[in-house]
């Protein structure tokens, strides 16, 4: 790397870059005719841009990283804020001082391990990524080591719990260049699953994945979503169970369901006009919890996957989107049954339906108020129209 960024001249390509009328090659200009280093202005230009994809990314809950130093990898992969504080949370839970954060990265994680009282060693075998960690995390300690190369007869199980993040990426990009492509063999990640499970014969270990991730047999394993949208499963051997957990970035509240052994049961019942249909958080519908939620609110289960719940009144439940029932019928009559709405979304997860076919059978366009809901297949499918609950 043949330039750290510079605090001082990212503060004034954001200044330049805030007027308006601004543009990012005017800013470039400028700064390159004050007399910076073009490699400077570069760097510090990608860095105004970073920070604003990540302002957006982690909202209020980032304010303690505005003035990280940020790579486009690193961003992708890092923790939200939020995220990183229940990892935090859950290791302190166990009564250990210490931890060591095996695939550091940008430091996210290792922040939050800090902030909530945790000595932190943290590891990152690029050098370029470890300065800027450094700066990121001065607290920690940081080893410029490969992780899979260290001898860890030193380390004590009792004393240092392992988090660990494995790379999941493979070396190709998507088509548009913007991002690199899912890694779906856990032998390919770095480091691999073996790695990490022969550990764990000795270790806490605590580990990020992604949702479809199925954990080692009797690692508990918790769904967490950010604001509805499903981020990652995160398992560990310290502890067991199933969980589905939901954060909410506006109010940075964290709310946890955990699976019973004795769930109560719900009665199936048919929907119907004036009912309502309730979209479950995915953390709920991944971690298998529909059924339980179901019975604990006194609803009923709606369709084939366990996306939908519904019931013939209200029920207060914050971690599902409501839509009242205007209508129910065959998709055949789609177009009829919709001719006098503005518009519709389609909701089809739960079929096997293909949204452009019923977009174009519907003569409609997207709708943020209506919707129809394709439930189940073959027999069992029904179509149902919506309107979005205030």
């Amino acid at each position: 790397m043949s330039h750290l960024p510079n605090e001082e001249l990212i503060s004034a390509a954001t200044s330049e870059l805030g007027r308006v009328g601004a543009s990012e090659l005017g800013v470039i200009a400028s700064l390159r005719a004050q007399g910076h280093d073009p490699e400077a202005v570069r760097a510090a230009i990608e860095q105004c841009e970073l920070r604003s994809k990540a302002r957006i990314a982690w909202k209020t809950s980032g304010q303690t990283r505005q003035h990280w130093w940020l790579t486009r990898d690193g961003l992708e992969q890092a923790s939200h804020p939020l995220v990183a504080q229940f990892h935090a949370n859950l290791i302190v839970q166990s009564g250990v001082n210490d931890v060591i954060d095996l695939t550091a990265g940008l430091g996210s994680d290792s922040a939050a391990f800090i902030e909530a009282g945790l000595r932190v060693t943290a590891l990152e075998r690029h050098p370029d990524t470890a300065a800027f960690l450094a700066h990121n995390v001065p607290a920690a300690t940081i080893l410029i080591r490969d992780c899979t190369e260290v001898d860890f007869v030193d380390y004590a199980a009792d004393q240092y719990p392992i988090f660990i993040d494995p790379a999941r990426r493979a070396g190709s990009r998507s088509p548009d260049g913007a991002r690199a492509l899912p890694e779906r063999d856990p032998e390919r990640w770095s480091p691999s699953l073996s790695f990490v499970t022969a550990l764990a014969n000795r270790f806490q270990i605590y580990m990020k994945a992604a949702p479809a991730f199925a954990p080692p047999q009797g690692w508990a394993q918790f769904m967490i979503s950010v604001d509805g949208s499903l981020i990652e499963m995160f398992t560990t051997n310290a502890m067991t169970g199933v969980y589905a957990v939901m954060i909410d970035s506006h109010t940075e509240q964290t709310h946890v369901i955990s699976a019973s052994q004795n769930p109560t049961e719900s009665a199936a019942i048919d929907i119907c006009v004036g009912g309502i249909l309730y979209e479950l958080d995915p953390s709920i519908t991944r971690a298998g919890l529909t059924q339980q939620v179901a019975g604990e609110l006194g609803i009923s289960p709606a369709g084939e996957k366990g996306i939908w719940l519904f019931g013939t009144s209200p029920v207060p439940f914050a971690h599902a989107r409501k839509y009242a029932v205007h209508d129910h019928f065959p998709v055949k009559e789609l177009k009829s049954r919709v001719a006098h709405l503005p518009g519709i979304a389609l909701k089809t997860k739960d079929s096997r339906r293909g949204v452009k076919e019923l977009r174009k059978t519907s003569g409609k366009n997207d709708h943020n108020e209506w919707a129809v809901v394709v439930l189940g297949s073959g027999a069992s499918e029904q179509a149902v129209l919506v309107q979005r609950a205030p």
